[in-house]
């Protein structure tokens, strides 16, 4: 009978990441297991075939080529290892412990004309007609008013009111406001309202205990490489790849199945394998995924209805440094232009999207995922959307698919990833 004793099995297969200090050279330590759905982590080397004229029609010798190390990573979007690949993406993050206290203002029926809410000191009055400053128009329904009136709360350039992040619950009468600063300088922050609900008059429960709070953000000069060790311990074969770097990286939104994102790599080479870890005992921390259908994507803090689909996209540009070595390897990868394209797809049901598309004006798009003790947003701060078709194929419904263009807003800011965990630091 066939042994599986010296077959190499996926199933086996031990990934070990740590960051690298100087790039292209693997640590002593520091390394964490990390989980995979698939990776082609390895060297490739071609032949070049031969060009000789003359010496008939057998085969001759063909040459070596240039050492290639390059491929894609699909990992689970899971509530605390994903965080090791945010920073290889964009760079470290900015930790804070804590959280960051909130509130809402409920709503029992569309305003009237002349009625207020009150946010961080400032009144916003709701008119039918012909907003001006401070202002939110009424619309025919409940859920259309308060997408104004979000939008107009997170454009507002008064101090204490920008203070804030405001959003939509999920039933769409209330409108949720997040103190920005983690801990407890939001509490004092104060809502009033003269037909609807306040949670209270404060904000309420920002605290400097509980959870972490990691900050990535896009468009840095700079982006950390990493060592990757493939382990096969079926057959005792270790490959230590190093001078990892992260181009691209892209997570799809659905309504079922697994959520991975596929990381496209570019890595300096691998080592010869070795029959031993050169990861010593890495870190091990526990794998729980977000679930697909706790995603949302919002507009300007208003969900978006109606989608069927979406993609969050990040391409940091590496430009290779394929410059002239007598090993064949590449000199590095440098970060070059940011291209931020979120996607979704979305059955036509309103005007609101096109009309957004030939406004040509800036919107920030949202992705969230949530569970019981973590979250995860990706916040695109100024994005253009597209005007897309209206392809009809048949009798179901129509959709209208849109990959928008993202970019830099006035605060210079252009994409900020928020992991939320139990996860003290990412050093």
């Amino acid at each position: 009978m066939a042994s599986y004793a010296n077959r190499a099995r996926g199933a086996n297969i031990v990934l070990a990441h740590a960051f690298e200090s100087d790039y292209g050279v693997s640590p002593g330590s520091g390394f964490r297991l990390v989980s995979v759905a698939s990776q082609d982590l390895g060297d490739e080397q071609g032949r070049i075939a031969p060009d000789l004229l003359g010496r008939g029609r057998k085969p001759q010798a063909s040459s070596q080529d240039v050492i290639n190390n390059r491929g894609s990573l699909v990992v689970p979007v899971d509530q605390r290892l994903f965080g090791v690949w945010l920073k290889q993406l964009l760079g470290a993050p900015t930790t804070t412990q804590g959280v960051a206290a909130t509130g809402q203002i409920a709503f029992a029926a569309n305003p009237s004309a002349n009625d207020t809410i009150t946010v961080g000191g400032q009144a916003f009055t709701f008119k039918s007609a012909s907003p001006t400053a401070n202002q939110i128009l009424i619309e025919s329904n409940l859920a259309k008013t308060l997408r104004n009136a979000v939008r107009v709360l997170n454009t507002s350039a008064v101090a204490g009111v920008a203070a804030a992040r405001y959003s939509l619950n999920a039933d769409l009468n209330a409108i949720v406001v997040t103190h920005k600063t983690i801990g407890t300088a939001g509490n004092t922050f104060a809502l009033a309202a003269s037909a609807a609900t306040p949670s209270g008059s404060t904000l309420a429960g920002g605290s400097s205990s509980g959870p972490y709070n990691h900050v990535f953000k896009a468009g840095g000069l700079i982006l950390p490489s990493a060592s990757i060790e493939v382990g096969n311990a079926d057959v005792g074969q270790y490959r230590m790849n190093y001078g990892v770097m992260i181009d691209t990286l892209s997570i799809p939104l659905a309504r079922s199945g697994n959520l991975n994102a596929t990381l496209a790599y570019i890595a300096q080479g691998e080592r010869a394998a070795t029959g031993s870890t050169g990861a010593g005992t890495p870190t091990e921390l526990a794998v729980d995924r977000f679930s697909q259908f706790s995603g949302v994507i919002a507009i300007d803090g208003a969900p978006i209805g109606n989608v069927v689909s979406g993609q969050v996209v990040v391409n940091n540009g590496l430009d290779v440094a394929e410059n002239i070595r007598p090993d064949g390897r590449i000199d590095g990868a440098d970060p070059g232009p940011l291209t931020l394209e979120p996607q979704f797809t979305a059955r036509f049901g309103d005007a609101y999207l096109l009309g957004l598309a030939t406004s040509d004006r800036p919107v920030s798009m949202t992705y969230d995922w949530k569970a019981a003790n973590a979250a995860l947003t990706f916040r695109y701060s100024a994005v253009r959307l597209p005007k897309p078709k209206f392809p009809v194929s048949g009798p179901g419904s129509i959709q209208a698919s849109f990959t928008s263009m993202g970019e830099t807003d006035a605060a210079n800011e252009a994409l900020e990833a928020t992991l939320v965990n139990d996860v003290a630091n990412y050093d």
